[in-house]
């Protein structure tokens, strides 16, 4: 019995081939956003170190090559999450932080509440902070690049406000301890999340239980700024250069 031969498809069924594969192209992400969606969740649950390229090639269904060419290699796909990650953050949060220079203690409280509700956030919030925690824990290659330019910018806002806050005669060395000692109220339920049972009794406390943990927060900062006000310009070390208080200084957004 002769076989039958194949002809080509049908311009019927070629013309449905072609469909099905525009319709992939429009609702698949590109390969690129695919990649960095990934290595978002996947650097922010492991750090740096810990998280291998092959992983999020995998979960992103992308050969290795691609994070060559589209990132230049992993330390450029890492930079590349910091980025998305801290844009996207700064962008939800800029207008909850944006008030007038006038209203620093009110600024302050809407600073931290952003900060301490980033800590249970499953979106960039989330994300910026947990790369935040293991960059501290467990510093990568351009840890100190990556600090320097992604971090420090978006500390400004809270300085300045602290030099206000604190009076005339405060240091640079003032205002540092001030911010370590902020950033490291919030960042210790970050690194350690069984610290929120003992604190909010439970591991997602409600907007109630936030708001007055951030009040609390808020009042022994007060009290902080309050006595290094109280301290005369005498009794500081002779070292210690005062900083002027900016004026007529610009707004940027902090994160």
């Amino acid at each position: 019995m002769a076989r039958k031969k194949r002809g080509r498809p049908s311009a019927r069924k070629r013309r449905s081939s072609e469909n099905k594969k525009s319709a992939r192209s429009v609702f698949r992400p590109r390969t690129r956003d695919r990649l960095l969606e990934v290595a978002c969740k996947r650097f922010a649950e492991k750090g740096y170190r810990a998280t291998r390229t092959q992983d999020i090639c995998e979960d992103a269904e992308a050969n290795i090559a691609a994070v060559n060419y589209h990132f230049g290699g992993k330390r450029g796909l890492y930079k590349a999450v910091w980025d998305h990650a801290l844009e996207q953050s700064v962008r939800h949060e800029e207008a909850s932080l944006k008030f007038s220079s006038s209203e620093d203690r009110e600024w302050l409280y809407r600073y931290i509440h952003a900060c301490v509700t980033s800590v249970f956030d499953n979106g960039m919030g989330g994300i910026l902070r947990r790369l935040m925690v293991h960059e501290i824990s467990e510093p990568s290659p351009d840890s100190k690049e990556i600090l320097l330019s992604h971090v420090a910018p978006h500390s400004e806002e809270l300085m300045l406000r602290l030099r206000r806050m604190l009076g005339e005669n405060v240091t640079d060395y003032q205002i540092g301890c001030c911010v370590f000692a902020i950033h490291s109220l919030f960042s210790a339920l970050a690194f350690n999340r069984d610290s929120t049972e003992v604190i909010f009794r439970n591991t997602l406390p409600r907007h109630e239980e936030v708001d007055q943990f951030v009040r609390e927060i808020c009042a022994f900062i007060m009290g902080g700024i309050r006595a290094i006000r109280a301290v005369p310009p005498a009794s500081l070390p002779a070292s210690a250069a005062v900083s002027p208080v900016p004026t007529g200084a610009h707004d940027p957004h902090a994160s």
